[in-house]
């Protein structure tokens, strides 16, 4: 089942008896709670019957509390244990043998992950549990096993692609937008992938719009800002074209947008990693189409790193590596200023 399925099926009101939401895409695991909640229909006896507990700071016995309250004037509660941290089975080695150590959950209380389990087998039928996880999970974890006997087990990975697309297409829609040709394509990747940036991305152009308006490449470069990735590469792009100016320009947008200096140098090593890797998958015979599954980016993105990757040679390549982890080197021992560290770079690559 995907998450798709998962709303289809809360749209019919079949409500499982317990939850495990987990994944990079926060959005729409509080989109999929907030629709646990209407399916359950808790209308104005919601304060009563609806209990929201922060896993970092809630101890496991307050939540067993919780799930075995009664609802009032209802036939089921709404328990929602957000926020949890899987620790990861953790091995040492003795005398040759493996020895796995106890698994734990990130609780209040730091509580074994066997406490948790008992929680989740005793919930009562009165009792709807939905528990979410932010981030990656290990999916060999014993609470994926425990939920799935009771109820459902989803990820939310970020949306990538044509389903991202798909989703600002609908969103735009809802919101009453009329979308240009080849607008959502153009917003998707310069946005990147995150709903809850991209949610208020589409706000802001439904307001400037109006009900019925329409949004093109131009409305988008007006309102919509670059992320810092895309702008990363058009540094690497101007830098390496010999066009310093330009360079000098797009890091000075960047450090205003409150990216640090060592981030910023992470950020470059990764738009180079991502060349390399497309130069490489090239010279292989892969086809240029097949980089956007590859590397897992959007098309959009896809096709400027392939163009990247022609156009620079390795010694190119090579020289931006060696600058940047130079760069790296300077900024944690250097007393010279974070961004004349950065100016210097630009100024010494070379295509």
């Amino acid at each position: 089942m995907n998450w798709r399925q998962l709303w289809q099926q809360l749209e019919q009101k079949q409500v499982a008896a317990c939850y495990f939401l987990w994944g990079e895409e926060n959005h729409l695991i509080d989109l999929t709670v907030t629709k646990i909640e209407q399916a359950l229909d808790l209308g104005q006896l919601r304060e009563l019957n609806y209990e929201r507990l922060d896993a970092r700071t809630i101890r496991v016995s307050e939540l067993a509390t919780a799930c075995r309250t009664l609802p009032w004037l209802a036939p089921r509660r709404l328990v929602v244990y957000g926020g949890l941290s899987l620790g990861t089975k953790a091995k040492t080695t003795g005398q040759g043998n493996e020895v796995e150590q106890e698994e734990k959950v990130a609780t209040g209380e730091s509580s074994s992950e066997q406490e948790f389990l008992e929680v989740i087998a005793a919930l009562p039928p009165t009792t709807c549990l939905v528990i979410t996880a932010p981030g990656p999970c290990d999916s060999r974890r014993r609470i994926f096993k425990a939920v799935a006997k009771l109820g459902i087990v989803q990820e939310f990975p970020r949306l990538r692609g044509r389903e991202l697309e798909d989703w600002i297409r609908t969103r735009g829609v809802e919101l009453g937008l009329e979308w240009g040709r080849g607008a959502v394509e153009f917003l998707a990747a310069r946005t990147g992938p995150g709903l809850e940036q991209l949610e208020q991305e589409l706000a802001k152009l439904a307001a400037y719009a109006g009900p019925g308006g329409s949004v093109g490449r131009e409305e988008i470069e007006l309102l919509v800002p670059e992320t810092s990735e895309k702008r990363a590469f058009d540094l690497i792009d101007a830098a390496l074209t010999g066009q310093r100016d330009r360079a000098l320009l797009l890091l000075e947008q960047l450090l205003r947008q409150g990216e640090r200096p060592i981030g910023l140098v992470a950020l470059l090593a990764r738009q180079v990693r991502l060349i390399a890797a497309a130069k490489e998958e090239l010279e292989k015979g892969g086809r240029p189409e097949k980089l956007a599954s590859t590397l897992k980016l959007h098309p959009f993105v896809a096709k400027k790193v392939t163009a990247q990757s022609r156009r620079f040679s390795w010694e190119a390549i090579y020289s931006l590596v060696t600058a940047l982890a130079a760069a790296d080197e300077s900024l944690k021992t250097s007393t010279l200023s974070p961004c004349l560290a950065l100016e210097q770079i630009i100024l010494d690559l070379k295509e």
